[in-house]
C-alpha cells in the first residue's frame, strides 16, 4: 500500500503521493534543506492570511512573501520541473516549478517581462542595460531539455534579470484579489546561473 501525504500551499492543497522508500521518493523540491524551508515558510505565511479572509493580512503577507524571497540570494542544488521557455536564445524568458504552485520566472529581455502574465510585478524597471536573468551557461544547457523535465538549478532569489532587488513596496495599494491570487500561486524572479540534470540518488 502507498501513504500519502498532503502539502498546502495558500487555500489549494497538493496531493504528492509518497512511496514507502523514505527520502528516495520525496518530491525533489523537499531534498534541498534551504529550498524546502524556503517553500515552508512561504505556506506559513499564505495558510493563515488566506483562511482569515482579512484583506489587510492578505496585503501583508504578500509583502512579506516578496521579502521572504530576496532574503534567500544565492541558492544552488535546488531542484525544479520547466515549464514554460519562450523567446529565443538572445531573449529568452524561463519558467521553472520550484514547488507545489510557486514558480521562478528568469529572462534575458526586458520586453518578454513585459509582455508577459506578470508584468505587473515590472512597474519600476530601470533604464539601465538589461543583464541577463539567465547566463549564457544555463541558456545553452537550457537547449538540452524538455518541458516537464526536472532540472537542477543554481542562482540568486529576488532578482530583476541581474538589475538588483525586488521592490517590494510595488505591492502597496494592490486590490486584496491581486494579493489573494499570488499567494495561492506565488511567482517570483531570479538570475539562473546554472542548470543541469537533477543528481540521481
Amino acid at each position: 500500500m502507498t501513504n500519502r501525504r498532503t502539502f498546502l500551499l495558500g487555500s489549494a492543497s497538493v496531493a504528492l503521493p509518497l512511496g514507502l522508500g523514505g527520502c528516495f521518493d520525496r518530491p525533489c523540491h523537499e531534498q534541498n534543506p534551504q529550498q524546502r524551508e524556503f517553500l515552508a515558510a512561504l505556506a506559513k505565511l499564505a495558510k493563515p492570511a488566506l483562511s482569515s479572509g482579512n484583506p489587510l493580512q492578505i496585503e501583508e503577507a504578500a509583502k512579506q512573501s516578496m521579502k521572504l524571497s530576496s532574503q534567500v540570494g544565492v541558492f544552488s542544488d535546488w531542484c525544479g520541473t520547466l515549464r514554460k521557455i519562450e523567446g529565443n536564445a538572445q531573449n529568452v524568458a524561463v519558467t521553472i516549478e520550484i514547488g507545489p504552485q510557486v514558480n521562478l520566472f528568469a529572462f534575458n529581455d526586458w520586453t518578454l517581462a513585459l509582455a508577459g502574465s506578470i508584468a505587473d510585478l515590472f512597474s519600476t524597471r530601470t533604464r539601465e542595460a538589461k543583464p541577463p536573468g539567465l547566463s549564457e551557461a544555463a541558456v545553452a544547457a537550457l537547449k538540452t531539455f524538455r518541458l516537464g523535465d526536472r532540472v537542477q538549478l543554481a542562482g540568486r532569489m529576488g532578482e530583476i534579470a541581474g538589475s538588483g532587488l525586488f521592490d517590494v513596496s510595488q505591492w502597496i495599494g494592490k486590490s486584496e484579489a491581486e494579493n489573494r491570487q499570488f499567494l495561492q500561486t506565488p511567482r517570483f524572479i531570479g538570475r539562473i546561473e546554472a542548470l543541469t540534470a537533477p543528481k540521481r540518488a
